[in-house]
């Protein structure tokens, strides 16, 4: 055990400087007096122990930390420590988020990262049958501490415990009164503020003590086309180098293609509305160009729909917070959690281009020649006369845009009884209840049937009405569509033609959970070197997960995407022991020698039974210096979603070799022997659930040490090593693999349903591909983590320095052909793996003194290739370094100063002091950049005041 050790007084340095110092590695709590310190749980372990330092890594992110950073969301500085990394999602990604913040460490994904509060679990929470916890329900006002444990450690907490655990650690023995109010707001547009005030009473005496906090949190909006680097769609081109101006092909003015036709001598396929110089990426605002009809190059005819879109999402979030305890007896305590949290939030996305065809294979949308709107103002052939117009684009911005509108709700209870029995035992027995549930509306869709009544044959009739339909047959309530104006003219698309195409869904989703546990613990028997202590438990938990689509989305017929409804549950009784072995204590090379062991026995009524276990050592040579390391075994079960997910239809772009190369296993299939004429390049194939998968399994090593050299007063480094390596992924296979493998190989013919000779000249092709999840591939993740605390005592103040940086070795991941994706030091958003800097870096410099207190923070994330036609040849190795390019690094500089009153403290700060923009990414599906990795929201001044009695 240490004696007095500088690591120790590094550790108390963290706790009372604070400021953003969220880097530093450090014990779940400190011990305040060794002769007589309480036994204490650290993360990573259930049983209770003096020793402030373990066998497993942790990582400390105190209360001052995240008061004085200004970060009011809990998820949001833990995606900025390096140990994360990937895809999680933020409330800078609009397309495809929901306001919600998830941690992903490791890279590994959310899934594979448990969140607890105070040692429990919290329910999985979004907008239904999620498969991770939703960081920000839990407000910054209750926390104490966040211990981040960067290992494996099923067998301490049961399953998605692969790369590690977030433990929130709440305020429950605060007493007194405090309020806090903030203000944190972009210096360019005074957009994207966050405006947050929070009140916590605390009340404590002999046998119990209570405490509740409320607190409310205000984020606009931050729009795309308010920062020069997202203000268009960029396209790098790999020629010059240079980046283009992009955008779609679905402008305002629409486009109709497919049309002989000869205007001004030119020989015509494609139609655009406007001449000379209309409306394109120089002003996407301006519609007033002259009436008629040209052949516009594609490049220069797009939409640039970029500034329509939220970059920053805005949300409201307010809750409350409760929590008490009574001592009976020293054998009986009664202890209660209660929380609610309501988050409501929004996005933007630019108004749908409405391309039936072209976008959403829609077949039945043809604008009819008979359309009375086409008849007066549609393109003409050669000849002059109204023609068919199966590709037809228009963009829809009379709609104002695709705006969703989330509500999403989250209580927990937490009731339970503890208490010690013997000289040296204790028990626990709780019960958790949790419950998630989410209600969304997403407006600006369109339904398709309603767009094949509109744009079908249409007529005037005597009243000077246009009517749906022919003389002989007029539909009913319907409302012809005219695409052919001008927005923002009296010519535009008229409000009662958009009430009739478009809808608004309303989707309903959510998640349950209820775990009841009973525990006890304490020292088993004596040796030598100290008592060995125990836990037993045991656990039942029941997880559910729903998630119920619109009608019509349920329905496939809008230009959402088409899913069915997603509903199931799932049991898991679980027994669980710990153990830890003092085997030396006080002798010559060994301060400190011991070994720890979990087990856990896990029984699913989905798949069956696993077990898991970990060891662990922890060696103290001398006064100093410490040597850990860990094995053990990992599991995920299945989530809901992956095991009851509705199906959903697909249209990926893919070729099937069977169409003009027919092998025995595609004639065994199904095909023509003399192959067949391909529908296209874009097939269908369904994805959903699957309630066959078996749970993902992984192994795990961590190696480290942590050295505070007696030379050195106030210096600690600490080096810790990361091998996991995962099998049994849950995934896809993907519907170009499955082609392939049924063409070379006859694998996964099974899961290819092909058109028979009825079909007539469909006859081989595919008409479904079955891509649900299965359990395929394997995922490598090796790297270290690297530590440095560096404290001293100066005339002006204590002054402290603390770097934190992790080297990500190797993210591979295995597919289900054997072959290996390199991650490591990859952005890869097509495939959905996310971002991995080899490098990511935080120095924290901290000086105080008495009443004040200065922070200066750098946050460095390294370069990272992506993959890119850097030949221009139109393929792109994953691989080969030659078809990539390099993303920039980034380094932000945060600072900020403290001041404390008698009972008031007040902080000034300043994040991206130099308003730094993000790195280009030239696959970044968000603002050409990735808003999961790197700051993007520019130079932000923050205001906090704190009043505490």
């Amino acid at each position: 055990m240490y004696k007095n050790n500088l690591l120790a007084n590094s550790v108390r340095l963290a706790l009372v400087s604070g400021a953003m110092t969220a880097a530093f590695t450090a014990p779940a709590v400190l011990a305040a007096d060794e002769d007589g310190v309480e036994r204490i749980e650290v993360t990573g372990s259930r049983i209770k122990r003096v020793d402030m330092e373990g066998a497993n890594p942790v990582q400390v992110i105190t209360r001052e930390d995240l008061v004085e950073s200004g970060i009011a969301n809990v998820g949001d500085i833990l995606q900025e420590i390096p140990a994360v990394a990937g895809a999680a999602t933020n409330t800078a990604v609009n397309n495809g988020g929901s306001g919600a913040v998830r941690v992903s460490l490791r890279g590994l994904g959310s899934a594979r990262t448990l969140v607890l509060i105070n040692g429990r679990r919290m329910v999985n929470s979004g907008t239904g049958a999620n498969a991770s916890a939703d960081l920000s329900t839990i407000p910054v006002a209750i926390i104490k501490r966040v211990e981040v444990l960067k290992d494996g450690a099923s067998a301490v907490y049961g399953s998605d415990a692969i790369a590690g655990v977030v433990n929130i650690i709440t305020r429950n023995d605060f007493e007194g009164f405090e309020v806090n109010a903030s203000y944190d707001g972009s210096t360019a547009e005074w957009d994207g503020e966050v405006k947050t005030i929070d009140v916590t009473l605390g009340v404590t005496n002999e046998n119990s003590n209570a405490v509740i906090s409320a607190y409310y949190t205000q984020q606009t909006e931050q729009m795309s086309g308010d920062r020069d680097w997202s203000a268009f769609e960029y396209d790098l081109n790999p020629e010059t180098g240079e980046l283009d101006k992009g955008g779609s092909s679905a402008p305002p003015w629409g486009r109709y293609n497919g049309i002989d036709g000869n205007i001004a001598g030119q020989e015509c396929s494609s139609f655009t509305h406007g001449a000379g110089s209309g409306p394109g990426q120089s002003d996407p605002s301006d519609f007033a160009n002259p009436t008629g009809y040209d052949c516009w190059d594609w490049g220069k005819d797009t939409y640039n729909y970029a500034p329509a879109n939220y970059h920053v999402t805005p949300q409201e979030r307010y809750g409350v917070f409760g929590a008490g305890e009574y001592q009976f007896t020293d054998s009986l305590r009664f202890f209660s959690e209660l929380s609610f949290n309501r988050r409501t939030s929004e996005t933007k996305l630019a108004p749908l281009p409405l391309a039936p065809l072209a976008f959403f294979g829609w077949t039945d949308a043809t604008y009819s020649a008979d359309n009375y709107y086409n008849q007066q103002f549609g393109p003409k052939d050669k000849d002059g006369n109204s023609v068919d117009i199966a590709d037809w684009r228009r963009r829809m911005v009379e709609t104002g845009g695709r705006d969703t509108k989330f509500q999403v709700d989250t209580v927990r209870a937490v009731f339970g009884m503890a208490g010690e029995f013997g000289e040296t035992w204790g028990y626990e027995v709780s019960y958790v209840y949790g419950n998630n549930s989410s209600s969304s509306a997403r407006a600006g869709g369109v339904n398709f049937e309603k767009v094949s009544q509109a744009v079908g044959p249409s007529f005037k009739d005597a009243e000077g009405n246009i009517v749906c339909g022919t003389v002989d047959n007029p539909i009913a309530d319907c409302v012809s569509l005219n695409t052919f104006g001008i927005p923002g003219t009296d010519t535009q698309v008229s409000q009662e033609m958009l009430d009739f195409i478009t809808f608004e869904a309303h989707d309903l989703g959510g998640n349950e959970q209820t775990v009841i546990s009973a525990s006890i613990f304490g020292d088993a028997f004596e040796l030598p070197a100290g008592p060995v202590g125990m836990v037993f438990g045991a656990e039942h938990r029941e997880e559910s997960g729903y998630d119920y689509p619109d009608a019509l989305i349920a329905l496939g017929i809008t230009s959402g995407t088409t899913r069915q409804k997603t509903e199931g549950d799932y049991e898991v009784d679980e027994l669980y022991t710990e153990m830890n072995f003092p085997l030396l204590s006080g002798v010559v090379g060994a301060e400190s020698l011991e070994i720890d062991g979990a087990l856990r026995y896990s029984d699913y009524n989905t798949f069956g039974d696993t077990t898991n276990y970990k060891l662990g050592l922890r060696w103290v040579p001398m006064d100093g210096l410490m040597f850990r390391s860990t094995v053990s075994t990992a599991f995920r079960a299945p989530s809901t979603s992956e095991l009851f997910a509705g199906a959903s239809d697909n249209s990926p772009t893919v070729v099937d070799k069977c169409a003009t190369n027919p092998t025995p296993f595609c004639i065994a299939d199904g095909v023509p022997p003399g192959g067949f004429e391909p529908i296209g390049d874009q097939l269908s194939s369904t994805r959903g659930g699957n309630p066959d998968l078996t749970p993902e399994e992984a192994d795990t090593l961590t190696v480290g040490f942590v050295y505070s050299p007696s030379f050195v007063e106030g210096l600690s480094l600490t080096v810790d090593y990361w091998d996991i390596e995962l099998d049994n992924a849950i995934s896809t296979i993907g519907e170009q693999l499955i082609l392939d493998k049924c063409a070379d190989e006859g694998v996964y013919c099974d899961q290819i349903t092909r058109y028979g000779p009825e079909a007539g000249a469909l006859y081989g092709n595919s008409s479904d591909i079955d891509d649900r999840n299965v359990n395929v591939g394997s995922i490598t993740s090796k790297g270290y983590d690297f530590n440095v605390v560096y404290a001293i005592e100066t005339g002006i103040g204590d002054l402290r320095f603390n770097l934190d940086s992790t080297y990500y070795d190797t993210y591979d991941i295995t597919q289900a052909d054997g072959t290996v994706v390199e991650n490591a030091g990859w952005f890869r958003r097509s495939s959905g793996d996310g971002n991995f800097p080899e490098w990511k870096t935080n120095f924290n410099i901290n000086l105080s003194q008495g009443d004040w207190a200065a922070n200066w923070k750098i946050r460095y994330i390294g370069e990272s290739l992506e993959p890119f036609d850097a030949n221009n040849d139109g393929e792109t190795d994953l691989n080969d370094l030659s078809d990539s390019r390099t993303i920039d690094s980034q380094t932000i500089h945060d600072a900020r100063f403290t001041y404390f009153f008698e009972n008031v403290s007040a902080t000034i700060g300043v994040s991206n002091i130099f308003d730094q923009d993000p790195p280009y990414a030239a696959t970044g599906f968000n603002d050409n950049t990735d808003p999961r990795t790197y700051s993007t929201t520019g130079r932000h001044l923050f205001l906090g005041v704190g009043v505490k009695f």
